[in-house]
């Protein structure tokens, strides 16, 4: 019990850094799913879905950064968005993988 209290004190005291670099880093994913999967037409033309999954899980990371909420100091509200995080980067690295298979097929 005391490892938790300390994990949330030190993250209360650092929640600021936390966000703002869960922002920036999600910003740029939404950035680059649509700059390597909408523009390149990949998603249009082959059909593949997972580009849109990552998005929706970004989609849910930024609305959580965005909707202010008493809960932003809280460790475990933090961990939320970093699964969906997560779940958002698995199927951006696939999505990566199916481009890649893609165009040497092709």
């Amino acid at each position: 019990m005391i490892i938790i209290s300390s994990l949330n004190e030190k993250f209360e005291n650092q929640a600021a850094i936390y966000w703002a670099n869960l922002s920036r880093f999600t910003s740029l994913l939404i950035i680059l799913n649509l700059s390597l999967f909408f523009i390149s037409k990949l998603v249009i033309t082959h059909g593949y879905y997972y580009t849109y999954y990552s998005l929706f899980c970004l989609g849910i990371v930024e609305l959580g950064l965005l909707i202010p909420s008493g809960l932003l100091n809280r460790l475990w509200y933090y961990c939320i968005f970093i699964i969906f995080e997560a779940i958002a980067i698995y199927f951006f690295i696939f999505s990566a993988w199916y481009w890649v298979i893609t165009s040497k097929a092709g």
